[in-house]
């Protein structure tokens, strides 16, 4: 099955949930705004991800570029 995540990026903490593909929520969670931490919390799922959605922004910029040289499927969107 298909997951997807969302990341509501603050400048300390940034949210993260991973929900399917019927919208049901997988996983909820805070973690620091940095890639490591970001990429560890979504780690177990890293197979099934079809997309991660971070908003336009300039740390949403920067996490965009890390994650994705990191291989995870991100996209930047606009809220």
């Amino acid at each position: 099955m298909k997951l997807y995540v969302g990341l509501d990026v603050g400048l300390e903490e940034t949210s993260v949930c991973i929900v399917d593909s019927e919208g049901l929520t997988i996983r909820e969670v805070k973690v620091s705004t940095e890639p490591e931490a970001i990429r560890s919390a979504v780690e177990g799922y890293a197979d099934r991800l079809d997309r991660v959605g971070v908003e336009a922004s300039s740390l949403g910029i920067w996490l965009y570029r890390e994650l994705q040289s990191a291989g995870l499927p991100i996209i930047v969107v606009e809220a």
